[in-house]
This record gives structure tokens, C-alpha cells and sequence, in this order.
């Protein structure tokens, strides 16, 4: 514990600290995409789901490791009922603090437990603070660097600590960088890229050490761009150390940067067994106005590479683009099938606090910030059809044997 730990854990008691995340059973308890995934990564070793959310809510031990255990005292509650999260909530201590990431899919639930339960609460989040205005008992943060407003002693270079989920069998995230340079238009990713110090990056391969994994993912935006990737090799290493289950990485890029030379190999080499693609719709028009770093030609390339190494690509796609066609998306996933064990898909979604303005589309409007709602006010009903007549096929290609029939546009957003 640091010197302001110390001082401050001579001055007060420990205080209980209680974080709350909504399970996909709560939010989607319709979801096509869950089934989805659920029958894909049967068939791709290393891939799990989760019972309750697609991958570990990094908030939770990023923040958990900052608050010293010599001052609180931290649990977790999953939550999958309204009212019982109420009950308990109504329960505890006067002083017990609650914390939750606000999103669009949770932002009712989150404004349904403020005004419901006097307890302090600390909030951060992509929505908008003035949501919770009237409450003086909810706090909503900017960023961590807020986070000692609200609880005395936190160490902010703490390791994250994951012990709440000790025995969770996921896919750990793990970061040799932060941000990206490269400013696509629908992107609320910082555009500065900041690099995990070399002591953090050691600190953090060991931090896994309570869960069951095969993979991690490197939550690095455009994986390769950061000079320090190729110190993931290091990080391999230090988890087979002491977990000889331990299979690989998923990494995420740029099919522009993947098309360097040696580079797929030398990523394959390190123990990448998949990569992500953030295509988003396979059309240069498109991709030229949504502003990504590439276009068609590099994509070609880059599956190439990928498919001679014997890795798996897994493109990331987005749909409810206004006026797009996916037609050729549709035609290309096809066409490469057989080395694309799943696909991404999200809705278009434009996020408060986009510094770039995104594409000229209003978030305000309930399911427009919401990447998984097919719910756009800039989208029509035949738009929206279209998108999910291609989502049907492109599954039916990547997951043969998937029931696609039962799909319908009300499956994606509960309705």
C-alpha cells in the first residue's frame, strides 16, 4: 500500500463496496447473437461463453484492484432480477457504496435503482450525466482520474485484480496499449496512443492467475501500431508458465497493418490463433466515408496472409450504415467461409462524448447508442430488413447447421 493508503487507513473503517453488472439475461434475454456465438465457439478451441456476459467487464478489476483491501471491503453482484437487486441493495449498510458502467442497455435499470435506493453511488459510463441529475446521492465520473474524489486512498498504477471472478472460465482482456491514431468517423476510441509501462505489462500477464482461460484477447484497438507488440511473445510466456492450458491470443487490427510484411507471421509465431478484422462492410465506398484505414485490396491481402499461416480471422461488422448495401459483404464472407469460424455484428451505434461527431446521426433517441439494437430512427423498416436478410446469410455461411429460420428483426432488441 502506498504512503496515501497508509495515512488514510489509519483515519477511517473499512467501507463495503459492492459492483453491479447486469447480466445478458437481464438486458437481451432474446438474443439471436448469444445463440449465435454459443453454437459457433463450440467448433473454435480456446472460445467460451459466459453465462452472463460475453467476456469479464474489465471496469470491475481495473477498479477493484485500485481500492486497497485495507480499506474495502469489495464484492460483486450479478444481476439477472430488478427487484432482488433492490432488496439487497435496500439491505445493506447506509454507507455501502454501489458502482455501475452505464450503457444504453442498462441505463433504465441503472435510473430505476437511483431513484429507488439511498445509498452512495458512483457511476461512469457512455451516457449522458444529466440523466441522473436530482440525485444527490449519485456521483458520475469523467474518467478514473475521478475515482480518488470518491474513495480516499486509491491507488491508481494498481495492478487489476481479479479475484472477484476466481474460477470464472472466460477470455481474459489484456492491453499493451491504449487509443488509436487512426480516426474512424463512427470511433469514440481516444486518439492518442499510450503505451502499458513495461513493469504494468508483466504485472498484468500474472494478474489472470484466479480464472480458467485458454485465450486472452489483446484489447489493443489496432494491434501492431504500438511499438512495443511484439513484447506479447514475453507475455505468452509468462502465462504458460503457470497455465499449461493456455492456447493463444486473439488480437485485433487493421487488415492495412496485418498486410506488412512478415507481420502475420511473426504474430502467428508469438502464439496469435486468431485475428480480428474491424472490416465493418465490404464496399471501398463505405469504407472511404466511415474513414478506416484501408480498403478492399488490403482485406484481400490480409486474408491471404492470415489463411497461409493458419490463422482464423473473425471479422467485426456494422450494420444500420444509412443508405448502405450489404450485398457485397455478404458475397465476400461467403466466399471465405471456410476460414472464418464467426463473424461480429453490431448495429451502428453513435455514443455520447464523440469528440469526432461520428456521422452526422443523432444519439439522443433511445436504441441510436445502443450497438446491439437494430433500432435506428435514421434507418427504414426495408433498411432494416436488408440488414438482417444479410446477417441470416452470413451466419448460415460461417456456422453451417445454425437455425437460421427462427431470425427476425424482433430477436435483436427484445421487442
Amino acid at each position: 500500500m502506498d504512503r496515501e493508503a497508509e495515512r488514510t487507513a489509519g483515519n477511517m473503517a473499512i467501507r463495503d463496496v459492492v459492483f453491479v453488472q447486469f447480466s445478458d439475461r437481464l438486458l437481451t434475454p432474446i438474443d439471436i447473437m448469444r445463440r449465435y456465438y454459443r453454437y459457433a465457439y463450440s467448433a473454435m478451441p480456446g472460445y467460451v461463453l459466459p453465462p452472463h456476459y460475453m467476456e469479464i467487464p474489465f471496469w470491475i478489476p481495473l477498479i477493484s484492484g485500485m481500492l486497497p483491501d485495507e480499506l474495502y471491503r469489495k464484492s460483486l453482484h450479478i444481476a439477472t432480477d430488478q427487484d432482488e437487486l433492490i432488496r439487497l441493495a435496500q439491505a445493506t449498510d447506509e454507507d455501502t457504496v454501489f458502482l455501475f458502467s452505464v450503457l444504453e442497455t442498462n441505463l433504465r435499470y441503472v435510473k430505476d435503482f437511483v431513484s429507488r435506493v439511498r445509498r452512495p453511488t458512483v457511476l461512469g459510463g457512455y451516457t449522458d450525466p444529466a440523466e441522473f441529475s436530482g440525485h444527490d446521492h449519485v456521483r458520475y465520473l469523467g474518467g478514473l482520474d475521478e475515482l480518488g474524489s470518491q474513495f480516499p486512498g486509491v491507488r491508481r498504477s494498481a495492478t487489476p485484480d481479479y479475484r472477484l471472478f476466481a474460477g470464472d472460465h472466460v477470455i481474459p482482456r489484456f492491453s499493451l496499449s491504449s487509443g488509436c491514431s487512426f480516426r474512424c468517423n463512427f470511433c469514440s476510441v481516444p486518439t492518442q496512443l499510450t503505451l502499458t509501462p513495461v513493469d504494468r505489462v508483466a504485472e498484468n500477464a500474472e494478474a489472470y492467475r484466479p480464472l480458467s482461460f485458454e485465450l486472452v484477447y489483446v484489447d489493443d484497438k489496432s494491434f501492431g501500431e504500438a511499438r512495443n507488440w511484439r513484447s506479447l511473445g514475453d507475455v505468452g510466456r509468462r502465462i504458460s508458465a503457470y497455465n499449461p492450458g493456455f492456447l493463444g491470443f486473439i488480437v485485433q487490427t487493421p487488415p492495412s497493418l496485418a498486410c506488412r510484411d512478415g507481420f502475420i507471421q511473426e504474430c502467428w509465431d508469438m502464439g496469435v490463433r486468431y485475428i480480428e478484422f474491424g472490416l465493418e462492410i465490404c464496399d471501398d465506398r463505405w469504407l472511404a466515408h466511415l474513414r478506416k484505414p484501408f480498403r478492399m485490396r488490403h482485406v484481400e491481402q490480409a486474408m491471404e496472409l492470415a489463411t497461409a499461416a493458419g490463422m482464423k480471422v473473425v471479422p467485426n461488422l456494422i450494420f444500420g450504415i444509412p443508405g448502405a448495401d450489404y450485398t457485397g459483404t455478404v458475397d465476400w464472407i461467403s466466399r471465405n467461409a471456410a476460414h472464418i469460424p464467426a463473424v461480429n455484428v453490431n448495429w451502428l451505434a453513435v455514443h455520447q462524448g464523440n469528440e469526432r461527431g461520428g456521422l452526422g446521426l443523432p444519439h439522443r433517441e433511445q436504441g441510436n447508442s445502443d450497438e446491439h439494437s437494430d433500432r435506428k430512427t435514421w434507418l427504414s423498416e426495408s433498411e432494416r430488413d436488408h440488414g438482417w436478410q444479410a446477417i441470416r446469410r452470413i451466419y448460415a455461411a460461417t456456422a453451417p447447421g445454425f437455425p437460421v429460420e427462427p431470425l427476425v428483426t424482433a430477436d435483436m432488441s427484445g421487442h
